[in-house]
């Protein structure tokens, strides 16, 4: 059973008059990949700072293997790595020398230094291009450099902040790769994002944050099993006479329905007896099946749920 690495205790902090973290209590276990989802604004990068240090709540502490970090941040410092939102590298150094640079912010030797930053330039596939400028790598090898750079350290445990804010579905995936091969490599991660679906595919435990409170921790599955016991199935046909199936929908089975470009939703707790219902009638109407799936809830609806009830 894995150990707690990092451990949040009534944590709150303000800003002026505005509270923006209240009462956060959280437990990180070591190897996890632990999300934090929010909307903008619901504190989401405040609570990266303060648990990494960067911050002094107002009350309550963040604890590093039962050692307080704003109390020992000298030697806890040299256990994390963070990547922010925006690229921290500098744009007139190599990428070999951007490496170099931070290993240098860290007061490793030299010589740890060289032996890292080999290993992270194969690792994060940059080897090619350890001459070439930050500003001429394309964006997807500039944000690869930016973890880079914060794995420079050999961290027990990387801070991510939106790690793929602005980048297009291709680089996202490849960052969500690389994210994952980071933590089976034996780092902890700690990642916010407002993308549901991505934190869903990538994290081991999620916690809900709005308006500065944990709304409720657990796994993908244990959320979405909790508030919302609906099933989805995804159903496309030709040439897509949808009115007639929902007609013979009977509503007791079914939550809603929505149509989702060519194909339609059906939201129901009874997924066995709605499909079934469906293929027969799909049959009689002479419609073509094209395509059909029965997924789990979306952890966006239960977020929805979640964030109505407040």
């Amino acid at each position: 059973m894995s150990k707690p690495l990092i451990e949040v205790k009534k944590l709150t902090k303000v800003f002026g008059k505005n509270v923006v973290l209240k009462d956060i209590d959280l437990t990180v276990n070591d190897g996890a990949i632990f999300g934090v989802i929010g909307e903008s604004g619901s504190g989401k990068t405040t609570l990266l700072k303060a648990i990494i240090g960067f911050l002094q709540p107002e009350q309550g502490a963040v604890f590093y293997e039962n050692k307080n970090v704003l109390d020992n941040m000298r030697v806890i410092k040299e256990r994390f790595g963070f990547a922010s939102q925006e690229n921290c590298f500098y744009p007139k150094l190599t990428v070999r020398e951007n490496l170099s640079f931070f290993g240098n912010l860290y007061g490793m030797s030299q010589t740890l230094i060289d032996q890292n930053t080999e290993k992270l330039l194969k690792f994060v596939d940059l080897k090619d291009a350890e001459n070439t400028l930050g500003e001429n790598l394309s964006a997807g090898m500039q944000r690869r450099l930016d973890i880079a750079c914060s794995l420079i350290n050999n961290p027990k445990i990387l801070i991510m902040d939106e790690p793929t804010q602005d980048l297009d579905p291709v680089l996202r995936r490849e960052v969500a790769n690389l994210i994952k091969r980071i933590n089976q490599a034996g780092t902890t991660i700690i990642l916010t994002s407002h993308l549901l679906y991505e934190a869903e595919l990538l994290c081991h435990e999620i916690a809900i944050l709005h308006k500065g409170k944990v709304l409720e921790v657990g796994t993908p599955d244990q959320l979405k099993s909790l508030y919302s016991k609906n099933h989805e199935i995804h159903l496309e046909t030709h040439p897509g006479n949808y009115q007639v199936i929902a007609k013979t929908l009977t509503k007791g089975k079914v939550s809603r329905l929505v149509k989702q470009g060519n194909k339609l939703v059906i939201y129901t707790m009874y997924p066995e007896v709605v499909l079934k219902h469906v293929l027969q009638v799909i049959d009689r109407c002479k419609e073509t099946l094209v395509d059909v799936d029965v997924k789990k809830p979306s952890l966006n609806e239960v977020f929805e749920s979640l964030v109505k009830k407040q």
